[in-house]
């Protein structure tokens, strides 16, 4: 009985890497097909799965040749870099300040404000996309690089989330800091920030990632190829130039656009698993 049991058990775990696998492999194939196709030359792109030879043609056209497609590809990937980094940044902060303060800190009107941010939650963003836009218009931010900024200089998930985990913190280390005289933005520095490295790393890369990936509202507020992050700019170019003779270019962009992103993932993926599980356990 007990050996009919442990046969039972060891085939329920074999279906279950078996279904894992076939799902790893229906994800993999499309990323496996794209990078595939932007090194394959233009008339093997549809009708050959592996290619005769392998050309990195597709990339220099996009990067070298970008005056040829009016497409500053190049200047793309800064952009998007430059923005992603920028919001990224102003989240974190912004988060942990408002953070520190809600979780941590007694005032008149905390919890108020601390339910009002969670209430954002419920609401997509897309629902604030039209008046935010006419704001951004109205202040003459379109066109610019703050008109793309400014919608994500703070997010109501990483206040939630900083809230969360510096509660779980010992306020003996804060109290005996204050004693020794130090402020409260020097206890956050200091003290809090660096016993919060997991859920900092967590929002810091969800974040990057999700803002370097971000297409509507760029797609909006940035109307000069200069100015175009990398998905735009790689969507005008796909509408503009939609037959098979750019198929490898446009390959060629959506693999550097994704790249980064499955690199970031792979070399930080433990901050992300320590982040799940801090956030999830813990508050």
């Amino acid at each position: 009985m007990r050996n009919h049991r442990r046969l039972l058990g060891n085939i329920g775990q074999a279906l279950i890497y078996l279904v894992l696998t076939v799902g790893v492999c229906f994800w993999l194939i499309p990323f496996a097909w794209m990078f595939l196709a932007s090194l394959k030359p233009t008339a093997e792109i549809f009708t050959r799965l592996w290619p005769t030879r392998f050309t990195l043609e597709h990339y220099e056209l996009i990067f070298r040749g970008g005056t040829a497609l009016r497409r500053p590809f190049l200047r793309s990937v800064f952009n998007s870099f430059s923005v992603a980094a920028t919001e990224t940044a102003a989240i974190v902060a912004i988060g942990a300040l408002t953070g520190y303060a809600l979780g941590r800190l007694e005032f008149k009107g905390r919890d108020l404000l601390y339910n009002t941010i969670l209430y954002q939650m419920i609401f997509p963003g897309i629902l604030f996309l039209i008046p935010t836009f006419l704001l951004v218009m109205r202040l003459g931010l379109v066109n610019t690089y703050l008109g793309m900024v400014v919608r994500f200089l703070a997010d109501a998930t990483a206040v939630f989330l900083f809230a969360q985990f510096f509660r779980t913190i010992p306020r003996d280390l804060t109290d005996a800091a204050r004693v020794d005289g130090a402020g409260e933005l020097t206890i956050l520095w200091r003290i809090v920030i660096p016993l919060s490295g997991s859920v900092t790393a967590f929002v810091a890369l969800f974040n990057f990632q999700a803002r370097w990936n971000e297409f509507l509202w760029n797609l909006i507020v940035a109307r000069k190829y200069e100015l175009m992050t990398l998905p735009v700019l790689l969507a005008s170019f796909t509408h503009e130039y939609g037959g098979g003779q750019y198929a490898g270019a446009r390959m060629a962009g959506a693999t550097v656009l994704t790249l980064p992103m499955l690199i970031l993932f792979v070399l930080a993926r433990r901050y992300f698993e320590e982040g799940v599980v801090t956030t999830g356990l813990k508050g």
